[in-house]
């Protein structure tokens, strides 16, 4: 977007000013944030962004969620062809992510969505399955506002590259010298798969002995880890790195041999991987993936080409994938070499704010 033309209206978070400031002056973006730290739909959050309409002239709205954020759009919309005269002028969109999945298969949810789709001029989707899925939740004549807007990979910042000094440290602070690093990213809940994951490494170590998993994430479900770990006395094969800052993602990516991240469905469908852009970005890192049959994440691979898809629930499948990547490194490095490849080509960040402009700006 030109410099200083755009808006940002946000919650509160600890410790924004420098983050906020940063935009400011390196892309002239101005933040402005809400006393509440969840951004709800409510009249008083819906006034205050009035108030901003009202002294900056502003013609385009982008909701970076349709859901529940979406159902400012009509009091909005109104506001700005009364009182700003922006009649045809003006345009709102909307993207969607993995939950609104389920908002399109439960009432009264699906009537909040229908709603939101009415009064949008396009709405953003990640995968052709969330597509599916979102679309049921709105008329035929919404249906034809849908246009794919992924988030894009910043492919200069996740590539193929390797620090050999911050590998080295790196390996001899944690003791895996001679291993064959697994490592898998995502918060730490059940639906990620790292249960599996370790429930697997006891088959994997059989074939691969010197096999470490590696993983990086918080959540509510790391005591559950370690338990599991434990049962199946895996303990001194797996690291908890914690959360990592995305400067440090991708050197931490490109020291391992394969990503694994095996995703499941849970709730009976309603909570789904939208796509899981972390697979993307070892992938363009040059790792072969290895992801889980749930929603939009088989979207982010290509089988047998860029990784391999497997069952969430399957240990047997989880093992023998990682087993296969770590024991036959020709292939692995061909999945990698072609994922790289594949990400810039298609999920590049220029690729797709390319995408996103072309639709708020129309």
């Amino acid at each position: 977007m030109p410099n200083g033309s755009c808006i940002v209206y946000t919650s509160s978070q600890e410790g924004s000013e420098e983050f906020d400031q940063k935009w400011l002056t390196q892309f002239g973006v101005e933040v402005v944030r809400d006393r509440s730290k969840i951004l709800l739909p409510t009249p008083r959050v819906a006034r205050r962004i009035k108030e901003i309409l009202a002294t900056r002239n502003i013609t385009r709205l982008w909701y970076g969620a349709a859901a529940p954020l979406g159902l400012l759009n009509p009091t909005l919309k109104k506001f700005m062809r009364k009182n700003l005269n922006s009649e045809g002028s003006s345009r709102a969109i909307a993207l969607t992510h993995g939950h609104e999945v389920w908002w399109a298969k439960i009432p009264p949810f699906s009537l909040a969505l229908r709603i939101i789709a009415r009064s949008l001029d396009q709405i953003g989707y990640l995968t052709t399955y969330t597509r599916t899925e979102i679309s049921k939740g709105m008329s035929a004549s919404d249906q034809n506002k849908l246009r794919q807007i992924a988030p894009g990979i910043d492919v200069n910042h996740f590539r193929p590259s390797r620090d050999l000094d911050f590998e080295r440290a790196f390996r001899q602070r944690h003791g895996v010298e001679n291993k064959r690093l697994i490592i898998s990213v995502g918060r730490l809940v059940h639906r990620k798969g790292q249960d599996r994951l370790i429930q697997a490494l006891p088959k994997i170590l059989d074939e691969v002995p010197d096999a470490h998993l590696l993983l990086v994430g918080e959540g509510p479900h790391r005591k559950e880890l370690d338990r599991i770990a434990a049962t199946v006395n895996v303990e001194t094969a797996i690291t908890f790195l914690g959360r990592l800052h995305l400067d440090d993602l991708p050197k931490h990516l490109s020291i391992a041999d394969i990503f694994a991240m095996p995703s499941r469905d849970r709730l009976a469908g309603l909570e789904v991987e939208g796509l899981g852009i972390v697979y993307l970005e070892a992938s363009s890192c040059a790792l072969p993936v290895i992801a889980g049959k749930s929603g939009g994440a088989v979207d982010a691979l290509i089988d047998g080409e860029t990784g391999l898809l497997v069952n969430g629930e399957s240990i047997e499948e989880i093992s023998s994938a990682c087993i296969r990547l770590l024991k036959e490194r020709d292939f692995s490095a061909a999945l990698g070499k072609r994922g790289s490849e594949w990400v810039r080509d298609q999920w590049s960040w220029d690729r797709w704010s390319a995408e996103f402009q072309d639709a708020l700006l129309g």
